[in-house]
C-alpha cells in the first residue's frame, strides 16, 4: 500500500511539471505571436505615417500636386489604413495597453495632420470634402454607446467613402485631446461634429448624421 501511494504522488508531480511546462509553452508562443504581431502592423504605421507628412508637404511647402484629387485620395487611404491598425492593436493587446495607447496619441497627431491638409484644400482648390469628428469613449459607462454611433459612421462611410471620419478617444491622456474638447465644447461621449459646425450628441440614427452632409 505504501509504495502504490509513492507511485500515485510521483503521477500527480510528473503530471503537475508537464502541465506547467505546456502552459508556460503556450504562454510564450501567444506572446510571441502577439509581439510579432505588433512589430509587423507597427512597421506598416510608420511607412503610411510618413506618405501623410510626405504628401501634406509636397503641398504645403514644395508646391507640388496641388488641388490633386489623386494625392488626397491617397493619403486618406493612408490615414483609414491608420485607423484600421489601431483597432487591430486594441482587439490584439487590449484598449488599455500602454504600447497601444501610445500609438493612439501619435494617430491623433497624424488625424489633426490630416484635417488640416483637408481645410487647406478646401479653402484653396474648392473642393467640397465632408469631414466628421468622433469623439468616443473606451469606459464601461459609455462604450456601448460609443459602439453604436461608430457602426453608425461606419455605415455612413461604407455609402460615401469620401467623408473622412476622425476618431478621437476622449478619455486619452493627451493635451491634444484636451485641446480638441476645448476647441469644440465637448464634454461627452458619444459626441460627433460635422464639418467643424454641427454638434450632434449621441445620434440614434444614419438619418440624423447624413442630413448634415453635402
Amino acid at each position: 500500500m505504501i509504495k502504490r501511494e509513492f507511485q500515485s504522488k510521483k503521477r500527480y508531480i510528473v503530471a503537475f511539471i508537464i502541465a506547467t511546462l505546456v502552459f508556460i509553452l503556450v504562454f510564450f508562443i501567444s506572446y510571441s505571436l502577439s509581439y510579432f504581431e505588433f512589430q509587423r502592423v507597427s512597421n506598416l504605421q510608420i511607412k503610411s505615417t510618413y506618405d501623410i507628412f510626405e504628401d501634406k508637404l509636397d503641398y504645403s511647402i514644395f508646391n507640388l500636386g496641388t488641388c490633386s484629387v489623386d494625392s488626397f485620395e491617397k493619403i486618406s487611404a493612408d490615414l483609414h489604413f491608420q485607423g484600421r491598425i489601431i483597432d487591430d492593436l486594441e482587439r490584439k493587446l487590449g484598449k488599455d495597453n500602454r504600447v497601444v495607447l501610445l500609438r493612439k496619441k501619435f494617430y491623433t497627431l497624424i488625424e489633426l495632420e490630416h484635417l488640416e491638409f483637408v481645410k487647406m484644400l478646401k479653402q484653396d482648390c474648392g473642393l467640397d470634402i465632408d469631414t466628421i469628428l468622433f469623439f468616443y469613449s473606451n469606459e464601461k459607462a459609455d462604450l456601448e454607446r460609443s459602439e453604436d454611433v461608430g457602426r453608425l459612421l461606419g455605415a455612413i462611410h461604407s455609402k460615401n467613402s469620401e467623408v473622412i471620419i476622425y476618431s478621437f478617444d476622449i478619455n486619452l491622456d493627451s493635451e491634444l485631446i484636451e485641446k480638441l474638447k476645448t476647441l469644440y465644447n465637448v464634454e461627452v461621449s458619444p459626441t460627433v461634429i460635422l464639418d467643424e459646425n454641427t454638434v450632434l450628441v449621441n445620434p440614434k440614427n444614419i438619418e440624423d448624421i447624413e442630413k448634415y452632409l453635402g
